[in-house]
């Protein structure tokens, strides 16, 4: 597989990234007083990657600001990150 076939396969997983990300967000927004939405977040700000992500919680507070943290942000910097590894394949051709 070539530098360009990998390159352009990290531009689709960043839109993909970007795109559930926002659709994630959404959905959780538009139901965060659901008993199944709050358990999951629930559930997830009690691991160890939540902790150390996003320091210890004293509430289930699900407020726009928090799900932004919690669920935008991190889907906005990984497809941030794949873009930018694609971006550098796909132009590396011109570089060398």
């Amino acid at each position: 597989m070539s530098q360009a076939a990998v390159g352009w396969l990290l531009l689709a997983g960043a839109v993909l990234t970007f795109v559930f990300g926002g659709v994630t967000r959404l959905v959780v927004g538009r139901r965060r007083d659901s008993r199944a939405v709050r358990l999951l977040v629930h559930i997830f700000r009690r691991t160890g990657i939540a902790r150390v992500l996003f320091g210890r919680f004293q509430d289930d507070v699900l407020d726009d600001d928090e799900l932004d943290t919690m669920i935008l942000m991190p889907a906005i910097v990984i497809a941030c990150g794949l873009a930018l590894t694609a971006i550098f394949l796909l132009g590396y051709g011109a570089l060398a």
